[in-house]
Protein backbone atom coordinates (compact mmCIF):
# COMPACT_ATOMS: atom_id res chain seq x y z
CA UNK A 1 0.00 0.00 0.00
CA UNK A 2 2.90 2.89 0.96
CA UNK A 3 4.62 1.65 -2.29
CA UNK A 4 1.54 2.41 -4.39
CA UNK A 5 0.08 5.41 -3.24
CA UNK A 6 3.84 7.23 -2.59
CA UNK A 7 5.36 6.09 -5.85
CA UNK A 8 3.97 9.39 -7.84
CA UNK A 9 5.22 11.74 -4.61
CA UNK A 10 8.83 10.39 -5.51
CA UNK A 11 8.71 11.86 -8.82
CA UNK A 12 7.07 15.20 -7.36
CA UNK A 13 8.86 15.62 -4.79
CA UNK A 14 12.01 14.02 -5.04
CA UNK A 15 13.56 10.70 -3.47
CA UNK A 16 14.85 12.50 -0.41
CA UNK A 17 11.88 12.92 1.74
CA UNK A 18 10.27 9.78 0.74
CA UNK A 19 13.58 8.09 2.19
CA UNK A 20 13.24 10.47 5.34
CA UNK A 21 9.83 8.89 5.99
CA UNK A 22 10.68 5.57 4.99
CA UNK A 23 13.88 5.68 7.64
CA UNK A 24 11.64 7.07 9.98
CA UNK A 25 8.68 4.61 10.22
CA UNK A 26 11.19 1.75 9.75
CA UNK A 27 12.85 2.60 13.32
CA UNK A 28 9.57 3.41 14.39
CA UNK A 29 7.92 0.23 13.42
CA UNK A 30 10.71 -2.12 14.61
CA UNK A 31 10.22 -0.22 18.24
CA UNK A 32 6.61 -0.26 18.50
CA UNK A 33 6.41 -4.17 17.95
CA UNK A 34 9.69 -5.10 20.20
CA UNK A 35 8.27 -3.17 23.16
CA UNK A 36 4.41 -3.40 22.48
CA UNK A 37 2.98 -5.90 25.57
CA UNK A 38 -0.26 -6.91 23.34
CA UNK A 39 -0.91 -8.79 20.00
CA UNK A 40 -2.81 -5.41 18.42
CA UNK A 41 0.42 -2.71 19.19
CA UNK A 42 2.46 -5.70 17.26
CA UNK A 43 -0.24 -5.87 14.39
CA UNK A 44 -0.02 -2.05 14.05
CA UNK A 45 3.63 -1.45 14.66
CA UNK A 46 4.36 -4.26 11.69
CA UNK A 47 2.15 -2.09 9.55
CA UNK A 48 4.03 0.47 10.13
CA UNK A 49 7.53 -0.94 9.90
CA UNK A 50 6.07 -2.63 6.32
CA UNK A 51 5.15 0.99 5.25
CA UNK A 52 8.20 2.29 6.07
CA UNK A 53 10.59 -0.86 4.11
CA UNK A 54 8.08 -0.42 1.16
CA UNK A 55 9.17 3.02 1.01
CA UNK A 56 12.98 2.89 1.18
CA UNK A 57 12.57 0.39 -1.22
CA UNK A 58 10.99 1.64 -3.94
CA UNK A 59 12.63 5.16 -3.56
CA UNK A 60 16.09 3.29 -3.92
CA UNK A 61 14.40 1.30 -7.39
CA UNK A 62 14.24 4.75 -8.56
CA UNK A 63 17.56 6.34 -7.15
CA UNK A 64 19.48 4.16 -8.54
CA UNK A 65 17.49 3.97 -12.21
CA UNK A 66 18.05 8.18 -11.36
CA UNK A 67 21.50 7.87 -11.07
CA UNK A 68 22.72 5.19 -13.76
CA UNK A 69 20.83 5.48 -16.67
CA UNK A 70 23.08 3.91 -19.00
CA UNK A 71 23.23 0.85 -17.07
CA UNK A 72 20.40 0.99 -15.32
CA UNK A 73 20.24 -3.54 -15.52
CA UNK A 74 23.76 -4.02 -14.21
CA UNK A 75 23.15 -1.31 -11.48
CA UNK A 76 19.75 -2.11 -10.43
CA UNK A 77 21.12 -5.70 -10.29
CA UNK A 78 24.43 -5.12 -7.89
CA UNK A 79 21.56 -3.56 -5.57
CA UNK A 80 19.82 -6.21 -5.48
CA UNK A 81 22.40 -8.39 -4.27
CA UNK A 82 22.08 -6.98 -0.88
CA UNK A 83 18.79 -8.33 -1.40
CA UNK A 84 20.15 -11.66 -1.17
CA UNK A 85 22.58 -10.94 0.89
CA UNK A 86 20.34 -10.00 3.70
CA UNK A 87 17.88 -13.19 3.25
CA UNK A 88 21.05 -15.45 3.91
CA UNK A 89 22.08 -13.11 6.89
CA UNK A 90 18.62 -12.14 8.55
CA UNK A 91 17.65 -15.82 9.48
CA UNK A 92 21.41 -16.24 11.12
CA UNK A 93 20.80 -13.36 13.07
CA UNK A 94 17.37 -13.97 14.25
CA UNK A 95 18.51 -17.71 15.21
CA UNK A 96 21.19 -16.08 17.74
CA UNK A 97 18.52 -13.78 19.12
CA UNK A 98 15.96 -16.69 19.62
CA UNK A 99 18.26 -19.89 20.10
CA UNK A 100 21.37 -18.10 22.25
CA UNK A 101 19.53 -15.00 23.19
CA UNK A 102 16.12 -16.27 24.17
CA UNK A 103 14.94 -12.71 23.01
CA UNK A 104 13.23 -11.49 20.12
CA UNK A 105 12.72 -7.85 21.83
CA UNK A 106 16.34 -7.48 21.66
CA UNK A 107 16.37 -8.39 17.94
CA UNK A 108 13.90 -5.46 17.01
CA UNK A 109 15.75 -3.30 19.43
CA UNK A 110 18.66 -3.99 17.11
CA UNK A 111 16.76 -3.85 13.83
CA UNK A 112 15.84 -0.42 14.95
CA UNK A 113 19.12 0.78 15.54
CA UNK A 114 20.96 -0.18 12.39
CA UNK A 115 17.73 1.73 10.87
CA UNK A 116 18.47 4.38 12.50
CA UNK A 117 22.21 4.64 11.54
CA UNK A 118 20.66 3.66 8.43
CA UNK A 119 18.20 6.53 7.37
CA UNK A 120 21.04 9.24 9.01
CA UNK A 121 23.76 8.04 6.58
CA UNK A 122 21.03 7.47 3.71
CA UNK A 123 20.05 11.51 4.07
CA UNK A 124 23.21 12.88 4.21
CA UNK A 125 23.97 12.21 0.70
CA UNK A 126 22.99 14.38 -2.07
CA UNK A 127 20.27 13.41 -4.15
CA UNK A 128 19.23 14.12 -7.93
CA UNK A 129 17.15 17.37 -8.92
CA UNK A 130 13.44 16.70 -9.66
CA UNK A 131 12.75 18.09 -13.08
CA UNK A 132 9.24 17.49 -13.04
CA UNK A 133 8.27 20.75 -14.52
CA UNK A 134 6.95 24.17 -12.88
CA UNK A 135 3.21 24.73 -12.49
CA UNK A 136 2.38 21.55 -14.38
CA UNK A 137 3.71 19.09 -12.54
CA UNK A 138 0.44 17.05 -11.04
CA UNK A 139 -0.74 17.67 -14.72
CA UNK A 140 2.55 15.53 -16.21
CA UNK A 141 2.40 13.08 -13.25
CA UNK A 142 -1.54 12.63 -14.64
CA UNK A 143 -0.07 12.42 -18.30
CA UNK A 144 3.18 9.94 -17.05
CA UNK A 145 0.46 7.53 -15.08
CA UNK A 146 -1.76 7.16 -18.12
CA UNK A 147 1.15 6.53 -20.55
CA UNK A 148 2.05 3.72 -17.94
CA UNK A 149 -1.16 2.08 -17.30
CA UNK A 150 -1.73 2.08 -21.71
CA UNK A 151 1.39 0.23 -22.03
CA UNK A 152 1.17 -2.97 -23.16
CA UNK A 153 4.88 -3.58 -21.96
CA UNK A 154 4.31 -2.31 -18.46
CA UNK A 155 1.65 -5.01 -18.27
CA UNK A 156 3.99 -8.02 -19.95
CA UNK A 157 6.31 -6.81 -17.14
CA UNK A 158 3.66 -6.53 -14.63
CA UNK A 159 3.43 -9.84 -15.21
CA UNK A 160 6.55 -11.00 -15.16
CA UNK A 161 7.44 -9.79 -11.84
CA UNK A 162 4.05 -10.88 -10.50
CA UNK A 163 4.68 -14.29 -11.07
CA UNK A 164 8.31 -13.87 -10.48
CA UNK A 165 7.04 -13.20 -6.85
CA UNK A 166 4.59 -15.67 -6.33
CA UNK A 167 7.08 -18.84 -7.27
CA UNK A 168 9.93 -17.11 -4.82
CA UNK A 169 7.11 -16.87 -2.64
CA UNK A 170 5.76 -20.42 -2.84
CA UNK A 171 9.41 -21.61 -2.43
CA UNK A 172 10.19 -19.85 0.83
CA UNK A 173 6.76 -20.35 2.00
CA UNK A 174 6.14 -23.93 1.60
CA UNK A 175 9.52 -25.84 0.63
CA UNK A 176 10.27 -27.09 4.29
CA UNK A 177 6.99 -28.17 4.18
CA UNK A 178 7.03 -30.10 1.23
CA UNK A 179 10.37 -31.50 1.78
CA UNK A 180 9.59 -32.60 5.51
CA UNK A 181 6.22 -34.06 5.11
CA UNK A 182 6.08 -35.59 1.71
CA UNK A 183 9.98 -36.40 1.36
CA UNK A 184 10.48 -37.02 4.97
CA UNK A 185 13.32 -35.00 4.56
CA UNK A 186 15.04 -33.37 7.97
CA UNK A 187 14.51 -29.70 8.89
CA UNK A 188 17.67 -29.30 8.81
CA UNK A 189 18.58 -30.45 5.28
CA UNK A 190 15.00 -28.63 4.57
CA UNK A 191 16.72 -25.39 5.57
CA UNK A 192 19.65 -26.04 3.76
CA UNK A 193 17.58 -26.64 0.57
CA UNK A 194 16.18 -22.97 1.10
CA UNK A 195 19.49 -21.65 1.66
CA UNK A 196 20.99 -22.90 -1.26
CA UNK A 197 17.81 -21.59 -3.11
CA UNK A 198 18.91 -17.83 -1.83
CA UNK A 199 22.42 -18.77 -2.17
CA UNK A 200 21.25 -18.64 -6.23
CA UNK A 201 19.58 -15.43 -6.01
CA UNK A 202 22.35 -13.75 -4.90
CA UNK A 203 24.74 -15.62 -7.25
CA UNK A 204 22.53 -14.56 -10.34
CA UNK A 205 22.04 -11.01 -9.11
CA UNK A 206 25.75 -10.64 -9.80
CA UNK A 207 25.57 -12.19 -13.29
CA UNK A 208 22.63 -11.45 -15.34
CA UNK A 209 23.19 -7.14 -14.73
CA UNK A 210 25.81 -7.66 -16.97
CA UNK A 211 24.92 -10.23 -19.11
CA UNK A 212 21.25 -7.90 -20.15
CA UNK A 213 23.29 -5.07 -20.84
CA UNK A 214 25.01 -7.68 -24.21
CA UNK A 215 21.84 -9.08 -24.88
CA UNK A 216 19.30 -6.42 -24.13
CA UNK A 217 17.10 -6.41 -21.13
CA UNK A 218 13.75 -8.61 -22.58
CA UNK A 219 15.95 -11.21 -23.97
CA UNK A 220 17.36 -11.69 -20.50
CA UNK A 221 14.08 -12.12 -19.23
CA UNK A 222 13.28 -14.89 -21.42
CA UNK A 223 16.07 -16.59 -20.64
CA UNK A 224 15.60 -16.38 -17.30
CA UNK A 225 12.06 -17.49 -17.47
CA UNK A 226 13.10 -20.46 -19.33
CA UNK A 227 15.72 -21.19 -16.96
CA UNK A 228 13.16 -20.81 -13.87
CA UNK A 229 10.52 -22.66 -15.20
CA UNK A 230 12.56 -25.69 -16.54
CA UNK A 231 14.56 -25.88 -13.20
CA UNK A 232 11.87 -25.41 -10.89
CA UNK A 233 9.93 -28.30 -12.54
CA UNK A 234 13.02 -30.20 -12.29
CA UNK A 235 12.90 -29.41 -8.46
CA UNK A 236 9.66 -30.02 -7.68
CA UNK A 237 9.64 -33.61 -9.36
CA UNK A 238 12.93 -34.63 -8.06
CA UNK A 239 13.45 -37.15 -4.93
CA UNK A 240 16.86 -37.29 -3.99
CA UNK A 241 18.16 -34.38 -1.67
CA UNK A 242 21.44 -33.79 -3.70
CA UNK A 243 19.34 -32.89 -6.85
CA UNK A 244 16.37 -31.04 -5.57
CA UNK A 245 19.50 -28.79 -3.71
CA UNK A 246 21.07 -28.21 -6.73
CA UNK A 247 18.05 -27.70 -8.81
CA UNK A 248 16.41 -25.22 -6.22
CA UNK A 249 19.67 -23.43 -6.50
CA UNK A 250 19.70 -22.92 -9.77
CA UNK A 251 16.24 -22.31 -10.31
CA UNK A 252 17.33 -19.26 -7.82
CA UNK A 253 20.04 -18.27 -10.45
CA UNK A 254 17.60 -17.58 -13.27
CA UNK A 255 14.89 -16.40 -11.16
CA UNK A 256 16.77 -13.66 -9.90
CA UNK A 257 17.55 -11.32 -12.94
CA UNK A 258 13.93 -11.40 -13.77
CA UNK A 259 12.76 -8.55 -10.99
CA UNK A 260 15.73 -6.16 -11.12
CA UNK A 261 15.88 -6.31 -14.79
CA UNK A 262 12.08 -5.70 -15.48
CA UNK A 263 12.33 -2.77 -13.42
CA UNK A 264 15.47 -1.77 -15.23
CA UNK A 265 13.00 -2.56 -18.72
CA UNK A 266 10.13 -0.24 -16.92
CA UNK A 267 12.06 2.67 -15.89
CA UNK A 268 14.27 2.65 -19.31
CA UNK A 269 10.64 3.29 -21.06
CA UNK A 270 9.39 5.57 -18.59
CA UNK A 271 12.53 7.34 -17.70
CA UNK A 272 10.54 10.83 -16.67
CA UNK A 273 8.67 8.97 -13.80
CA UNK A 274 10.82 6.35 -12.64
CA UNK A 275 9.52 6.49 -9.22
CA UNK A 276 5.53 5.82 -10.40
CA UNK A 277 6.39 2.92 -12.75
CA UNK A 278 8.70 1.07 -10.10
CA UNK A 279 6.11 1.63 -7.13
CA UNK A 280 3.29 -0.04 -9.93
CA UNK A 281 5.85 -2.78 -10.75
CA UNK A 282 6.18 -3.56 -6.92
CA UNK A 283 2.54 -3.34 -6.42
CA UNK A 284 2.59 -6.44 -8.99
CA UNK A 285 5.42 -8.25 -7.37
CA UNK A 286 4.16 -7.57 -4.13
CA UNK A 287 0.48 -9.02 -5.11
CA UNK A 288 2.39 -12.28 -7.01
CA UNK A 289 4.13 -12.66 -3.48
CA UNK A 290 0.54 -12.60 -1.43
CA UNK A 291 -1.76 -14.08 -3.92
CA UNK A 292 -0.18 -17.35 -5.38
CA UNK A 293 1.54 -18.93 -2.17
CA UNK A 294 -2.19 -18.89 -0.60
CA UNK A 295 -3.52 -20.21 -4.31
CA UNK A 296 -1.04 -22.98 -3.55
CA UNK A 297 -2.11 -23.71 -0.20
CA UNK A 298 -5.93 -23.57 -1.06
CA UNK A 299 -5.13 -26.49 -3.80
CA UNK A 300 -2.69 -28.12 -1.20
CA UNK A 301 -5.41 -28.25 1.28
CA UNK A 302 -7.54 -30.33 -1.51
CA UNK A 303 -5.42 -32.57 -3.19
CA UNK A 304 -1.85 -32.72 -1.40
CA UNK A 305 1.25 -30.08 -1.42
CA UNK A 306 3.10 -32.92 -3.70
CA UNK A 307 0.35 -31.68 -6.46
CA UNK A 308 0.13 -28.08 -4.91
CA UNK A 309 3.80 -27.70 -5.98
CA UNK A 310 3.71 -28.29 -9.62
CA UNK A 311 1.78 -24.34 -9.23
CA UNK A 312 5.60 -23.13 -9.52
CA UNK A 313 5.75 -25.01 -12.30
CA UNK A 314 2.57 -23.27 -13.83
CA UNK A 315 3.10 -20.23 -13.21
CA UNK A 316 6.75 -20.52 -14.46
CA UNK A 317 4.68 -21.21 -17.63
CA UNK A 318 3.02 -18.18 -17.42
CA UNK A 319 5.89 -15.82 -17.05
CA UNK A 320 7.77 -17.73 -19.87
CA UNK A 321 4.68 -16.50 -22.23
CA UNK A 322 4.97 -13.49 -21.03
CA UNK A 323 8.91 -12.63 -21.88
CA UNK A 324 8.39 -14.62 -25.02
CA UNK A 325 5.33 -11.86 -25.34
CA UNK A 326 7.32 -9.00 -24.24
CA UNK A 327 10.95 -10.39 -26.35
CA UNK A 328 8.44 -10.74 -29.84
CA UNK A 329 7.35 -6.88 -29.40
CA UNK A 330 10.80 -5.62 -29.12
CA UNK A 331 11.90 -7.60 -31.87
CA UNK A 332 8.81 -5.69 -34.06
CA UNK A 333 9.75 -2.64 -32.71
CA UNK A 334 13.28 -2.67 -33.55
CA UNK A 335 12.02 -3.81 -37.04
CA UNK A 336 10.15 -0.97 -37.90
CA UNK A 337 12.69 1.45 -36.32
CA UNK A 338 15.60 -0.36 -38.83
CA UNK A 339 12.78 0.28 -41.82
CA UNK A 340 12.48 3.80 -40.60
Amino acid sequence: IAVFSTSSWSDRVGRKPVMRLGGILTVIGAIGYGISPIWFGNILSAAVLGAGTGLLDGASNALISDLYTEKRSLALNRLHVFFGIGSLIGPLVAAFFLGILHSWRLLFAVIAALSGVHAIFALRQTYPEVDIGDNNGRELLAQGKRAIVSSPEFWLLSGIVFTYSGIGGIIIGWVNTYLAEELTLTILAASLVLALYNVGITLGRLIWGGISEQIGCSRTLLVCSIGGMVFVTLAVFGRQLWWIAVTFCLTGVFLAGLFPIALASGTGLFSQWTGTVSGYLMTASSLGSIMLPFLVGVVSDTVGLGFGMLGASFFGIIQLALAASLQRRQVAKTEVEIGA
